[in-house]
C-alpha cells in the first residue's frame, strides 16, 4: 500500500467513528521522508568527509574571535537548535537558553535536523544543489549556507576581521594545524584546504544529521497502528481548517516565503523584515518538541500559541508593519474549535524522532574549546 492510499485510509477509518462527514483528500498531500540522501554530484558523502564536517562545526577556529562554532546556536542537545527567542552569536557565553552577553542575531536559530531535505516536494524531483536555506531562503543548497554564518559579523566573523578578510584569515589559521591539513588532503586530495572544500565538508555532516523514522513515518510506511486515534484525527483536521496548505510534504513546508502578521520581537531595535517585504519561509513541522519558541523571531513559547495566532490571524494585524491587505491571500482564520486544537497537536508531535546523532565533542583540532564558549 502506498503512503498516499495509507493517508486516505486514515480519513475511512475516522469517518467510520464520527457523525459527521470529513469529505477530506489527503492524496498528494503529506508522506514519509525518504530513507536515502540524495547527494550533489560534487560532494559524494564519505565517512572521512562527515567526520572533517563534524569536527569544522564543532570548532570556533572558524570564527573571527575564535569564540563561536556552529554548534554554538545549533546543539545537539537542544535538537541542533536552541531555547532562545533570537540567537546570540559573537561574545555569547553559555548554551542555549543559558546564553548571554555576545551580539544578538535577529532570528530564531532552525534546527538542521532533516535540513538534508530541504526543499524536498511531492511529485517533484529533489535538487540538493538548489535547496533552499535560511528562514528568507537567500542562498541554495547546505555548501553555500554553511560559508555564510562565518562571514556574518554577527553569527561568527565578529567586527575584527573584515568580510573580505575572514575567509583567507580562516583558511591560513587551518592550513597551520597539522591534524586539518592531514584530514583535508585524505578527503579532498591535492585541492586541500579551501572555501568550496570547507563548505562541502561542513554540508556532508549535517545532511548526515536526519530523523526519519517518526510515528507517522512509520503510520505512512505502513504501520496502521503507529498513530492514535486522536492523531489521526489531528492529521484529518490539520488538513480541514488549512494548515496544510503551506505545511505540506514530507517536510511538512512548501518552502515558499510568505507574509505574516507575526509581532516583532521587542528585543530588535529595528523590524526584521525579512527579503524586504517581511516574507518568510514555512518552516518545517518536525521535531517540534526541539525547537521552541517558534516562529522567525521566537516570539511564540508553545504551540498552544501558535495555532491561536492563526486562529486570529484575520482580525488586525498582530505586527504594525504589515498591514492586513499586504498579507499572504492563503492566510485566513482558521476558527479552530478547542477539541480540534488537541488533536492537531497531538498530530503534530508524532513527527517528533528522538533518534537521530547527537554525538558531543570534547576535543577540537584547533585545542580551543570545542563548540566556543558554551560551558
Amino acid at each position: 500500500m502506498t503512503k498516499y492510499l495509507i493517508l486516505i485510509t486514515a480519513s475511512i477509518i475516522l469517518f467510520s467513528c464520527t457523525p459527521e462527514p470529513l469529505n477530506i483528500e489527503l492524496e498528494n498531500q503529506f508522506g514519509q521522508l525518504p530513507r536515502t540522501i540524495i547527494y550533489p554530484s560534487n560532494n559524494q558523502p564519505s565517512l572521512e568527509k562527515k567526520e572533517l564536517g563534524r569536527l569544522l562545526f564543532w570548532d570556533p577556529i572558524l570564527s573571527g574571535n575564535k569564540d563561536v562554532a556552529c554548534v554554538s546556536c545549533h546543539h545537539p542537545e537542544h535538537g541542533y537548535a536552541e531555547q532562545l527567542e533570537l540567537s546570540i552569536g559573537v561574545g555569547g557565553v553559555g548554551l542555549s537558553k543559558d546564553r548571554k552577553n555576545g551580539t544578538l542575531i535577529k532570528r530564531n536559530a532552525p534546527t538542521i535536523i532533516n535540513v538534508a531535505y530541504n526543499g524536498i516536494l511531492p511529485g517533484k524531483t529533489y535538487i540538493p544543489d538548489a535547496a533552499p536555506m535560511f528562514w528568507d531562503n537567500r542562498v541554495l543548497s547546505l555548501e553555500n549556507q554553511a560559508i555564510q554564518p562565518i562571514l556574518s559579523k554577527e553569527e561568527m566573523r565578529g567586527s575584527s576581521i573584515a568580510k573580505d578578510a575572514i575567509i583567507d584569515t580562516i583558511l591560513h589559521r587551518l592550513n597551520a594545524i597539522p591534524e586539518y591539513k592531514l584530514r583535508f588532503q585524505e578527503v579532498f586530495g591535492e585541492d586541500g584546504i579551501t572555501e568550496e572544500n570547507v563548505g562541502k565538508a561542513i554540508a556532508n555532516f549535517e545532511r548526515s544529521l536526519v530523523a526519519n523514522n517518526s510515528r507517522f513515518d512509520q503510520y505512512a510506511n505502513g504501520d496502521m497502528n503507529a498513530l492514535t486515534a486522536l492523531e489521526l484525527r489531528g492529521m484529518i483536521n490539520f488538513t480541514e481548517v488549512g494548515c496544510a496548505n503551506c505545511h505540506n510534504g514530507p517536510m511538512f513546508s512548501n518552502f515558499e516565503l510568505h507574509v505574516l502578521t507575526v509581532p516583532e520581537n521587542q528585543k530588535l531595535e529595528t523590524p526584521d523584515k525579512g527579503n524586504g517585504d517581511f516574507a518568510f519561509r514555512t518552516p518545517t513541522l518536525r521535531n517540534l518538541d526541539f525547537t521552541a519558541p517558534y516562529m522567525h523571531n521566537g516570539v511564540f513559547n508553545s504551540l498552544d500559541e501558535v495555532m491561536a495566532f492563526y486562529d486570529d490571524v484575520d482580525d488586525e494585524s498582530q505586527n504594525p508593519n504589515v498591514s492586513s491587505q499586504n498579507k499572504d491571500k492563503k492566510l485566513g482564520d482558521l476558527n479552530i474549535p478547542d477539541d480540534k486544537v488537541a488533536s492537531i497537536i497531538a498530530f503534530l508531535k508524532s513527527l517528533n524522532d528522538e533518534n537521530f546523532d547527537d554525538t558531543i565533542l570534547t576535543e577540537v583540532p584547533s585545542k580551543l574549546q570545542a563548540g566556543g564558549n558554551i560551558q
